[in-house]
């Protein structure tokens, strides 16, 4: 029997110690393992389910501040817009005073019923309560004129025409001819438009196309005026850029009449294509058309009638007159425009800028004769015409609206969009997120078969991936290999009862742990195989239904792109006798 040696039984009593030791630390470490692997699985599935969360709520959170965006900018104009209007009458409201007793005035002398006395004291008050307003000293002239008084008529009429020459010349013209004046009445008629230049026109002369589709100047007064709008419509036309000027404007008219397109009604598409923006685009474009016709439809259906009672005409002529041209108030009606178009398009100020740059054009303080006519037929509410007045005016710019459809429908058109590209990045489902889906794209040219072949062989790519990085590594074997030996060597070194029953837990402990790692490595791979063919039809239909959204949205765009030929042959046969009134009273 070999010597007993108690150092080195010291020593291997030492190492069995260690090895032990190690062998409940890897069996606590295999538990831990285990348990840490069950949570790793749990939080990476709530991960990829938070991720997906954060994603929606970040596209949510977009939505509702932009919401609240043009909520704001709503509710900011409804505000401004009673703001303007208080300013509006605080500086200018004593005017009204003078505007309504102006055409009652007038009436009451129809009526016999008002003393001259009273006349002349309530347009002498509202000249003294009234500085710099053309319309004061007229109303002055009026009741002089009906006592007569000819020095303090002529004082006043000089008056008027220091302070607003256009608008006097006009206001004694339609006076006049209301008083039955006809010679007086065409006398300052002819003076009155001999004084223009047709190239700067201030507003109130579309109360001379108004006057003339109302027959308010008699048989001669509309001889004289058409000639001499004929004569002024050639010598600016002879300028190319007059007519292409109005053919720019109603190339906006048309613009500004198109839809806004609910993204609602194509949610797939507009998630995954990046030519969203170019489609919607050609979509709301095309259906200017629908909207074009239904406003310009109605205009030209719309019965006129004459008044058979011609100072009632003339009365709401100088309503009018009166009431809608003072260059003082066009900064708060721009601003009043403005802040309306932000109401009428819930708050999206980019298109209500767009709108309130159409419609003030109709503001500005000078015309040329070409532009005022297309203004009247755009802008009759805000030019104070009727709609006879419209017709007429629609009627002598039905080329340059020809021409504008023309040209908007070829600039739109340009832009068509015949395919898109579809794309599903690794976030375009849970499936993607939890699997770290490679990304796929394609194109709607692509034949359909041949794009879900390869989104089948990106989720195969990404199942490769995926299963590459959750199955067992050599690396498991190798670490259980190496506490085997271990045990191993310490067996050989001092063989014994004791250190076999150490070799033996060692050996079960790696083992044990080798077990673990490969069961966790099989129950994700297990999961994965389970889903992939859920994740991957998934991906098919979302693409399919992004393709499907395509062919309505093209549809879509075919029916409403065909109605530009409808539109302008609603403009090409307008009729040429368009406003002409028929007498047989007010409808």
């Amino acid at each position: 029997m070999a010597d007993y040696d108690p150092g080195l039984h010291r020593a291997i009593s030492q190492v069995s110690r260690n090895v032990l030791a190690l062998s409940n630390h890897l069996g606590s470490v295999e538990m831990s393992v285990d348990a840490i692997g069950a949570e790793v699985g749990s939080i990476s599935a709530d991960m990829s389910s938070t991720r997906a969360d954060l994603a929606q709520l970040a596209a949510s959170f977009e939505k509702y501040v932009l919401k609240a965006e043009r909520v704001a900018a709503w509710q900011r104009s409804e505000t401004v817009i009673g703001n303007v209007k208080a300013e509006l009458e605080r500086e200018y409201g004593h005017y009204n005073k003078v505007r309504l007793s102006t055409v009652g005035l007038l009436q009451a002398f129809d009526v016999g019923n008002v003393s001259e006395r009273m006349a002349q004291q309530v347009s002498e008050e509202l000249m003294i309560q009234t500085p710099r307003y053309w319309l004061a000293p007229a109303l002055v002239a009026i009741a002089a004129w009906s006592r007569d008084d000819k020095p303090v008529a002529d004082k006043s009429v000089a008056e008027a025409f220091r302070r607003d020459p256009a608008k006097t010349g006009l206001f004694f013209a339609l006076v006049l001819r209301r008083q039955g004046r006809m010679e007086a009445a065409t006398r300052w008629l002819r003076h009155y438009l001999r004084s223009l230049d047709p190239r700067s026109l201030t507003r109130e002369f579309a109360m001379i196309l108004e006057a003339t589709s109302q027959e308010a100047f008699g048989a001669p007064g509309r001889a004289m005026v058409a000639e001499q709008l004929l004569e002024w419509n050639r010598q600016l036309r002879e300028d190319p850029a007059v007519t292409d000027q109005q053919v720019g404007v109603w190339g906006k008219e048309i613009a500004i009449h198109r839809g806004v397109l609910d993204q609602s009604q194509y949610p797939h598409l507009a998630k995954i294509t990046p030519q969203w923006p170019a489609v919607a685009s050609m979509l709301e474009h095309a259906s200017a058309h629908r909207n074009v016709i239904e406003k310009y439809q109605g205009v030209r259906d719309t019965p006129v009638y004459l008044n058979p009672n011609v100072a009632d005409r003339l009365d709401e002529i100088l309503e009018v007159l009166v009431s809608e041209y003072d260059t003082e108030e066009l900064p708060f009606a721009r601003e009043v425009i403005y802040h309306e178009a932000v109401i009428e398009f819930e708050g999206d100020e980019e298109r209500a800028k767009e709108t309130a740059a159409a419609l003030s054009e109709a503001l500005e303080e000078t015309l040329d004769l070409v532009t005022l006519q297309t203004q009247t037929a755009l802008r009759p509410e805000l030019m104070g015409t009727s709609v006879s007045t419209q017709q007429v005016a629609i009627g002598i710019g039905r080329n340059d609206f020809a021409t504008a459809i023309d040209r908007y429908d070829a600039s739109y058109r340009a832009n068509y969009v015949d395919d898109v590209d579809i794309i599903l990045d690794g976030k375009h489902s849970e499936f993607a997120i939890n699997l770290g889906f490679v990304g796929w794209q394609s194109n709607t040219a692509v034949p359909q078969q041949e794009s879900e072949q390869s989104l089948a062989a990106a989720w195969e790519q990404t199942m490769r991936g995926y299963l590459e990085r959750v199955r067992l590594k050599p690396t498991t074997w190798v670490i259980a290999g190496a506490i085997a030996f271990v045990g191993l060597l310490l067996l050989i070194v001092a063989p014994g009862a004791f250190t076999a029953v150490l070799f033996f837990a060692a050996l079960a402990g790696a083992g044990g742990w080798a077990y673990l790692r490969k069961r966790e490595a099989d129950r994700r791979t297990a999961e994965a195989l389970a889903m992939r063919d859920q994740a991957m039809r998934f991906s098919i239909d979302v693409f399919r239904a992004a393709v499907a959204e395509f062919v309505d949205a093209k549809l879509c765009y075919q029916e409403e792109d065909a109605l530009a030929a409808d539109l302008a042959k609603l403009v090409n046969t307008w009729p040429v006798d368009a406003g002409v009134r028929v007498n047989e009273g007010v409808a």
